[in-house]
């Protein structure tokens, strides 16, 4: 069992974080049924054990665990000495993951565990711990960031983002919250975005559609800067003629309507970040481009030149532009990964079309911390490619999700299959 959590604070700070006498007590869920007898006073290997009881209906097991490897600020394992188990290895591993000015950490949890009928109690225990660590990595967030968070309202910068409810806005919005901004979220439906994004978020309405309602040019005009990622999925729907000019008109006068707004204030943001895409150089698997090259003549290409040459208006009213063309983004909350995933969990996972095509990839967190980096470095103007250094083709993709779940990659789906679902 493993997953992987980012934090916006040196590792040093998240390490520390695991050495407070209570960490043990505040990361054990009340809803668990987990009652801790006693802690250990040190992570390092020591006389000290941990014991604890875990309640199953009538059921009452006991485990007691001690400490075994300490690396401070690097890595901590504890191991089971009585238990349940017939091996239980955690490990913690801290790394950092650190963007220029941007502190931030990754903690990865990996647990080895065997059992006489692990068969029949492994998917038992993994959803269990599934349950149990994302209660861990949001108590972990909340203590680590307390400091910088109180350091958000009228002392903090403000930033206005745009498709925040969206899988990178949500991650952007909660690193600038992470660290000491104020974020003002421009959304189409209030209610909705609030109990998605929490109220440490403000969230206002705008629309592209209805550019009359709402007090969404207010906001730009408190706004320190702006990071703009807002339009309509573009596989939330088949391609018709519609729908096609709904991708374009919600990239395009969308950002028309911000920058017309921006440049009638008195007062403008220092900066205003824009998404674009790496479908600005078309779909040629033989071209290698850099962001100088020129764009291509097809539609996802139009629409991200219109894009970014509305975008970069702004510089003309001395505001910062900068402009993003994403690639694929991996994650397992959302996109293309988490659409994947289910297949190849199920046996049937495969290349997806052409195996030979390549996928310009990147992970969510890269892209989201180029996003915020942005807002603060005044060197970075123009576009940029967001994408990793290493693009894979698509049987490449397919064979690392296989070996990462250890499940087969046998199928092959021809790009007509894939042309009849979009």
């Amino acid at each position: 069992f493993k997953r992987e959590c980012f934090f916006s604070v040196s590792k040093q700070e998240l390490f520390e974080f695991h050495e407070r006498d209570d960490a043990f007590s505040l990361l054990t869920p009340a809803s668990a049924n987990i009652e801790v007898e006693s802690t250990a006073s040190t992570l390092a290997p020591s006389d000290d054990v941990v014991r604890f009881a875990v309640k199953f209906g009538p059921l009452r097991f006991r485990f007691e665990n001690v400490h075994t490897v300490y690396q401070p600020f690097d890595l901590f394992v504890d191991e089971q000495r009585k238990g349940l188990f017939t091996e239980w290895r955690h490990e913690h591993r801290f790394r950092e993951a650190a963007w220029e000015g941007d502190p931030a950490s990754m903690l990865t949890e990996e647990i080895v565990y065997a059992h006489l009928l692990l068969p029949f109690v492994s998917p038992f225990v993994r959803h269990r711990l599934g349950k149990l660590f994302e209660y861990r990595f949001g108590v972990t967030a909340r203590e680590v960031h307390r400091k910088r968070e109180s350091k958000a309202g009228e002392a903090g910068e403000r930033v206005v983002v745009t498709g925040a409810t969206g899988l990178i806005g949500k991650r952007i919005a909660q690193i600038l919250v992470e660290r000491g901004s104020r974020v003002i979220a421009l959304v189409r439906n209030v209610e909705k975005a609030r109990k998605l994004l929490g109220d440490r978020v403000t969230c206002a309405h705008w629309d592209f559609s209805e550019p009359d309602e709402g007090d969404w040019r207010r906001h730009l005009g408190e706004a320190d800067g702006v990071i703009h990622l807002a339009g309509t999925p573009l596989f939330a729907r088949r391609w018709n003629p519609a729908f096609k000019r709904e991708m374009e008109e919600s990239r395009t006068l969308g950002t028309r309507q911000l920058v017309d707004a921006i440049a009638a204030s008195h007062r403008r943001p220092r900066v205003f970040v824009s998404a674009s895409a790496l479908g600005y150089y078309g779909a040629d698997p033989e071209r290698v481009v850099d962001e100088t090259a020129p764009p291509a003549d097809d539609l996802l290409a139009r629409i991200c030149v219109g894009w970014e040459d509305e975008a970069s208006k702004l510089d003309a009213h001395g505001v910062r532009t900068v402009q993003m063309r994403i690639g694929i983004v991996l994650s397992r909350e959302s996109g293309a990964l988490k659409e994947l995933l289910p297949l190849f969990r199920i046996g049937i996972g495969g290349t997806m079309g052409d195996p030979n095509h390549y996928i310009n990839w990147i992970h969510l967190e890269d892209v989201a911390r180029m996003f915020t980096m942005a807002l603060g470095n005044a060197e970075m103007r123009g576009a940029y490619n967001a994408a990793g250094p290493s693009p894979v083709t698509n049987a490449d993709l397919a064979r690392g999700i296989a070996r990462a779940l250890g499940r087969p990659a046998l199928m092959r789906y021809p790009v007509p299959v894939l042309k009849l679902i979009i």
